[in-house]
């Protein structure tokens, strides 16, 4: 197997363009996959080197943040905890100490497992991603780049994410297995305004659900321009218990899911109520 360690993004993408190798974004995932042969790439593309992909700034009324950025940097960000708290609540939870310390959120994405913990978060904040490759750059809406197949191409490298600045109150709940840390089993992220005691332009994304990360259209319907009180909530529990019994269907989880998950909401709106002082 080939190894390329490049300093810059542009060496990565001239190296993904003439070598048949896969990037390595942290690697909890793909090295696990290469153990258990379900992945054999013919050559390894390490980003570590990369500094500019590990960075976390303010930047024209965004935060950006590359795809390099470790969950442990997140969850240590004075940025990311002022302006996407759903994400780095999600930083706190994702894992153990040490593979905080080795998994990125560029990686989460490329793996894309229906559990990544990255992900809801970033759906519900608005999230967009800013791709790369030798043809072209773009950036697209995290929630458009996960209904694409395949989700990325060979030669496509993740530059980063970012964020837009609004005065969004966020949570993140996950329900989780005792003997498996890094595996979420449901989770919810939720983002919103507030404007006096009525909610606006509320999302919802869940984790664990499907066969990726969604966010939910009706949810935001159903929630957004009402009033925050406990009528809103029961609202709420009511219709996420819906869509996940109709993302399950008949699936063995489906049962347990649907009652969990009105647990992992609330939970998640708990955290905006504690976090942003809000009495609902």
């Amino acid at each position: 197997m080939k190894y390329f360690q490049p300093h810059s993004v542009e060496d990565a993408l001239e190296i993904a363009q003439t070598a048949e190798a896969t990037f390595l974004a942290g690697g909890t995932d793909l090295v696990l996959h290469m153990r258990t042969g379900k992945v054999q790439p013919s050559g390894i593309i390490d980003l570590g080197k990369v500094s500019v992909l590990r960075e976390i700034k303010i930047t024209d009324g965004f935060l950006n943040i590359g795809s390099m950025a470790t969950f442990a940097d997140l969850g240590k960000s004075e940025l990311v905890l002022r302006n996407a708290y759903a994400l780095w609540q999600a930083c706190q939870t994702m894992g153990s100490p040490q593979i905080r310390n080795q998994a990125t959120l560029g990686g989460n994405l490329g793996n894309c497992s229906p559990a990544a913990d990255g992900l809801p978060p970033l759906l519900a904040l608005g999230a967009e991603v800013h791709l790369m490759s030798a043809e072209k750059e773009e950036i697209v809406p995290l929630a458009t780049l996960l209904g694409r197949t395949p989700l990325l191409g060979q030669e496509t490298l993740i530059r980063g994410f970012r964020i837009p600045l609004k005065e969004l109150k966020s949570g993140f709940a996950k329900l989780g297995r005792r003997r498996a840390l890094a595996i979420a089993r449901l989770s919810v992220a939720v983002a919103l305004e507030v404007n006096e005691n009525k909610v606006e332009n509320v999302r919802v994304a869940l984790g664990a659900v499907g066969r990726r990360a969604f966010l939910s259209e009706s949810l935001s319907q159903v929630l957004s321009g009402q009033e925050l009180n406990q009528e809103w909530l029961e609202k709420g529990v009511l219709e996420v218990q819906r869509i996940v019994r109709e993302a399950l269907g008949t699936r063995a989880s489906a049962p347990y899911k649907r009652v969990a998950v009105s647990g992992v909401f609330r939970e998640a709106l708990e955290s905006i109520i504690t976090e942003g002082g809000i009495q609902a």
